[in-house]
């Protein structure tokens, strides 16, 4: 029958080498797995991602443990290609980012965070991405985010940066032409009655490294500043550092950990 109103599936149990099953089930099927999901959003399959890209189970489970749905916003301030943000559109929630690297947000010509989610017809859950660091955040600090979700930079496979100097110096503006170079404006010139909008040239930060435990406080502070009422923090991180020094579970007094989720890698998890 096509379009029933029910369906109903009969499930046989079986002993090893068994010819006889042991038990019996009847029931009618409630839901379907998302297994099907896994193999939709395959890395393989995607046109826009990089060494960095979070595995697409990894980021399917991690949205839905944070309780991505219709009605949320989800937030990835390390959004890189956007695995966290399509995971979290999957499951209808609507999902933003910002990465301190802007070439993975901008992409190549073609290919980009935005065709990813064209790409899966999640066009519409998208609201936009933009370059910013995350101890530095241009976003208005309120409790509006029901999700964060992050896989901060480990400093393997991409070294740990915050904006700044190594001299402690960088508050000095550089200007353009007249214009302050940070603030990324417009040039008009007005020639007989044609108006002309030139860019300014891109104007890239200073940068300076940044120990991950501090990153871990300011992801908390973050956190604990913008969720809402049982807004969650989902944040994958190693265990032990590069010295093999064993890293604690990140704790904050605004924050209750709900779970922790070991993965193993190798010989380490």
């Amino acid at each position: 029958m096509k379009g029933a109103d029910h369906e109903f599936c009969v499930h046989e149990s079986y002993e090893s080498n068994a010819k006889q099953p042991s038990m019996i089930y009847f029931g009618r099927l409630v839901g379907r797995s998302g297994r099907n999901a896994v193999n939709k959003y395959d890395l393989k399959k995607r046109s826009y991602i990089n060494t960095t890209s979070m595995d697409t189970k990894l980021a399917l489970i991690t949205a839905n443990i944070a309780l991505a749905s219709p009605g949320k916003l989800c937030y990835d301030p390390f959004v890189g290609t956007a695995s966290f943000p399509i995971a979290c559109a999957h499951f209808g929630a609507m999902a933003f980012g910002s990465d301190l690297d802007g070439r993975t947000i901008r992409g190549t010509k073609g290919r980009n965070v935005l065709t990813n989610f064209e790409q899966y017809g999640l066009r519409s859950r998208w609201l936009d991405g933009f370059i910013a660091d995350l101890t530095n955040s241009p976003l208005r600090m309120s409790r509006c985010l029901d999700a964060i979700l992050c896989d901060p930079p480990y400093g393997v496979r991409e070294a740990l940066k915050v904006l700044g100097r190594k001299d402690g110096g960088g508050k000095e503006v550089i200007y353009i032409d007249g214009v302050a170079a940070h603030t990324y404006g417009f040039l008009t010139i007005f020639g007989g009655s044609d108006l002309t909008i030139a860019r300014l040239p891109d104007y890239i930060a200073p940068k300076m490294q940044y120990s991950f435990e501090a990153l871990l406080e300011d992801i908390l502070d973050f956190a604990a500043s913008a969720l809402v009422d049982s807004g969650r923090l989902c944040m994958w991180m190693p265990t032990a550092n590069d010295q093999d020094s064993e890293l604690p579970i990140p704790q904050h007094p605004a924050l209750q950990i709900v779970c922790i989720c070991v993965q193993n890698f190798n010989k380490c998890t």
